[in-house]
């Protein structure tokens, strides 16, 4: 099965369906669009509010419920970016632009607030984020700062990828996945996935009017680097990413193997330099 994750354009036809549209509209105007069967449900997903993915041929396609009033340029901006992919470039900024816009205009609708829980079995995300607020966001003393939470315990299905922590900007509020909240997690890594979705929280800007949207840009990253922990951080998240994933796809807390000290326990200096691969953004978002 081949996966692929988000955005893209569309013609609308003589007969075109009046808005909203419902998965069926949908799934006769990709299938027309891509000459193959495709098959079309709305989810409730706000950070992968597209999803598409083919098996034996047929394209399995999740949208957000907001896609039933695409109007004919963000419909042909999908249908593109199934066809073409990445070098679909003014489709996808297409989508992303109309995308961003549709997810802030949610921010002030009624909603219920969201149930968070901050205090976990052995870490207090209230009382270490507003530790991590104190000692790094001077400049930021006037800003509206997120309520940050422990996500739903679950399992996680993947065996490669896991998010430790999200910056939702719709409900705006910070989750951190609960297989952190462990003794064998230490407090100033819980504490360094906080900083980093507290500064989503201040540089969170719209989709650019002709491009993607910024989510690790030039001042994100600066910020980020400068931040003290952060090569420590890399170094613990590089030696024991796998058994967080195998904690999340169980369901549990992160424990070290019986007896075993990190790397980063072994020394007081912060760890050696990151090398060129991705840092923990890889598990945040």
């Amino acid at each position: 099965m081949r996966a692929i994750h988000w955005e893209i354009e569309m013609e609308e036809p003589a007969n075109s369906h009046p808005t909203p549209l419902s998965e069926e509209h949908w799934r006769e105007l990709l299938a027309l669009e891509l000459e193959a069967p495709v098959r079309v449900r709305y989810g409730r997903a706000r950070h992968q509010v597209v999803r598409v993915q083919r098996h034996r041929g047929t394209y399995l396609v999740s949208l957000a419920r907001f896609f039933s009033e695409a109007p004919p340029a963000v419909r042909r901006a999908l249908a593109t970016w199934m066809r073409s992919g990445r070098r679909a470039r003014s489709a996808a900024a297409t989508l992303d632009a109309w995308i961003d816009e549709r997810v802030r205009s949610h921010e002030h609708a009624p909603r219920a607030a969201p149930k968070l829980e901050a205090r976990g079995e052995h870490h207090d995300l209230e009382r270490l984020a507003r530790e991590v607020i104190s000692a790094h966001f001077p400049a930021e003393s006037g800003h509206a700062w997120p309520p940050a939470g422990w996500g739903r315990a679950q399992g996680s299905r993947s065996r490669r990828s896991l998010r430790l922590g999200s910056f939702d900007p719709v409900d705006r509020v910070v989750r951190l996945h609960r297989t952190l909240d462990s003794r064998d997690v230490p407090e100033w890594f819980v504490r360094y996935v906080l900083f980093h979705e507290l500064l989503h929280s201040v540089l969170d800007q719209p989709a650019r009017a002709k491009g993607r949207r910024v989510i690790h840009g030039p001042e994100f990253k600066a910020r980020e680097r400068a931040y003290p922990d952060y090569e420590r951080a890399l170094e613990w998240e590089r030696e024991h990413v796998r058994g967080l994933i195998r904690a999340a796809r169980a369901g549990k807390p992160f424990e070290l193997p019986h007896g075993k000290a990190t790397r980063a326990e072994k020394s007081a200096k912060a760890a050696r330099p990151a090398s060129s691969g991705g840092p923990v953004q890889g598990l945040l978002f």
